[in-house]
């Protein structure tokens, strides 16, 4: 794989000859407002336009590398298109995606290649791997948005994520995030007589929070325990990454909604 190309938070792959995936191309597309149906990657190929382009492409290259290369199965699967098929591909959506794209190489080619020291396999992983954790930890929306912040600044991309992320209990429509503490500052602050150990325990049994290892070489046989707040706990709280390890959660829980809570412990027996 070559250098990672990020058009619109979607990553674009790349195959082995430096071509770029249509399919990614066209998830951008969507994302920058195109109709997801009539601008789909087959409608593009089979135009006679595009027809000619692909013609004339294979014999003005002579590079033995052909203007479109299509790989089923795997992880790579998509049809691959060089660089002017992907220029003729953004002309076609609309005159917006097609100055995005022109922007992006630009960018691309005015700071220079990825450091050699963070290649695009392992930016790719590295996505890869912060999707799988936030999946699994149930990140918050701000924990979220710093991690792919660090990796796009690992990268050296350029800086196109967002600069805030609203964190707030679901069904929220204000579009604001809500003030959070930690369990134990909001249970000495409603004056509850019991400790945040106590009341974790409580939670999962609510199906509200879990418990989760990491390996540690200071822990008990090697493992951490932490507490994180489960998809249902969501709606009380957010797991933001824990300032003591970035391998843990430190849930923390909604001002708002903790009056609510308290009722929900008291029905646990």
């Amino acid at each position: 794989m070559n250098q990672l190309f990020v058009i619109d938070g979607i990553s674009v792959r790349r195959d082995i000859d430096g071509r770029y995936c249509l399919n990614d191309l066209h998830r951008a597309a969507i994302t920058s407002g195109a109709n997801e149906r009539t601008k789909e990657p087959g409608k593009f190929l089979s135009s006679q336009q595009t027809s000619e382009l692909v013609e004339e492409l294979a014999v003005t290259q002579n590079l033995g590398i052909a203007p479109v290369n299509a790989i089923r199965g795997g992880s790579g699967q998509g049809t691959y298109v060089c660089k002017e098929l992907v220029y003729s591909y953004a002309m076609w959506v609309s005159p917006k995606f097609h100055l995005k794209v022109i922007r992006t190489f630009d960018a691309v080619v005015s700071q220079g290649q990825i450091p050699a020291s963070v290649s695009a396999d392992k930016v790719q992983a590295g996505v890869i791997l912060l999707e799988s954790a936030a999946k699994m930890l149930n990140l918050s929306n701000s924990s979220k948005l710093g991690a792919y912040q660090k990796l796009q600044h690992a990268a050296g991309l350029p800086d196109l994520m967002p600069h805030y992320a609203v964190d707030a209990p679901a069904g929220a429509t204000d579009g604001s995030s809500r003030p959070t503490q930690s369990l134990s500052a909001l249970l000495k602050a409603n004056g509850v007589r019991m400790s945040a150990s106590q009341a974790y325990h409580q939670l999962v049994k609510l199906g509200i929070a879990e418990q989760k290892t990491r390996r540690s070489n200071s822990g008990l046989n090697g493992i951490k325990n932490f507490w994180s707040l489960t998809a249902k706990g969501r709606l009380y709280g957010k797991n933001i990454t824990s300032p003591v390890n970035p391998r843990e959660t430190q849930p923390h829980f909604f001002e708002s909604k903790f009056a609510e809570l308290l009722r929900l412990l008291d029905t646990v027996n």
